[in-house]
């Protein structure tokens, strides 16, 4: 990002949204149709343009009526800020005429990093061993999921700039999203909707993993939503990061919580008892060094990882335990 880059004063402008790699190909581009749309969405969905839109919606010509106001408005919106621009109304401002003029440009990017959390293209995401194309957007009353086809960066007058996520969306039919008795949503991935109503803002999805589903298996995939934890903005930490391409900065285990092989060493190696959870939520000792009627040493092995114990005999204290 640039370091002295011009801010706007638009909900819509973000300076947390980064975007990296090399343009996509031609094959990507946005045609005028739909740069058109793009700019329509982004007019619709901005709350400084709110004031506007029901000001256009009350007009006898247009009485409501949701499909008039969406081919017409954004020329009525061009005209009025272009008007009143010197009136001092309370609800114009210089961004907001900078916006009526529509898009100078639209750029293509494979991959975008917002608020520290980088988002991959379907197509590249698709030759990484890691996954960061899914996506998932709150509507009203129904949650939206899919994976990201491409970043788009709309540029308007003066350097002006609007982050999309142009995403393929699933189906959010009752035949293409299950929910489990455990509350997992697993949702078809060979399905698709809304191919005209791609676009959304890049600050208002959040990333999702997907795992194979194998109750229902072929193209059905359980939604993990993410959530990251421990991320930060490289001027905080005084990191300099060389470019967009460089992963996010996230420690690995924030509260020093070490993982369940590591634990479950130590406490057999220390002679503790392992506290475990059953189904009602209540807790039980379980001793790993006692033999019951049901669980022969082999089992015990079986079910244990090959530990290697200490030979000499622990000293009553703790001094030795490795964390």
């Amino acid at each position: 990002m640039e370091e002295h880059a011009p801010r706007f004063n638009l909900s819509i402008v973000s300076s947390d949204v980064e975007v990296g790699g090399a343009r996509l190909s031609a094959e990507y581009a946005l045609s005028d149709e739909e740069i058109a749309i793009a700019h329509w969405w982004v007019l619709i969905n901005c709350e400084e343009v709110k004031y506007w839109k029901e000001l256009h919606l009350s007009f006898p010509e247009v009485d409501g009526d949701l499909e008039y106001h969406n081919m017409t408005f954004a020329n009525y919106f061009r005209t009025w800020m272009d008007m009143i621009k010197s009136d001092d109304n309370p609800n114009w401002s210089h961004e907001l005429l900078l916006l009526a003029m529509q898009p100078q440009r639209a750029r293509v990017y494979p991959t975008c990093t917002v608020n520290g959390v980088k988002f991959v293209s379907e197509e590249r995401d698709s030759r990484r061993r890691t996954q960061n194309s899914g996506v998932m957007a709150k509507g009203h009353g129904l949650d939206y999921y899919g994976v990201l086809h491409s970043v788009v960066e709309l540029v308007y007058a003066e350097g002006m700039k609007v982050h999309l996520f142009k995403c393929r969306w699933f189906d959010t039919g009752a035949q293409s999203m299950k929910m489990d008795q455990y509350g997992n949503l697993s949702v078809n991935t060979a399905t698709s909707a809304y191919e005209d109503d791609p676009f959304v803002f890049a600050t208002s999805v959040k990333q999702v993993f997907y795992l194979d589903d194998l109750a229902r298996g072929d193209a059905w995939k359980i939604a993990n939503i993410v959530h990251p934890r421990n991320i930060y903005r490289a001027a905080t930490l005084g990191v300099t990061i060389p470019g967009p391409e460089a992963d996010a900065y996230q420690e690995p285990n924030a509260l020093g919580i070490h993982d369940v092989a590591t634990v479950r060493q130590n406490n057999v190696k220390h002679g503790r008892v392992l506290r475990i959870r059953d189904e009602d939520s209540t807790f039980i000792d379980v001793d790993p060094n006692e033999e019951t009627d049901d669980d022969s040493d082999d089992e015990l092995k079986h079910r244990l990882p090959d530990i290697n114990f200490d030979t000499e005999e622990d000293s009553s204290d703790d001094s030795d335990y490795e964390p």
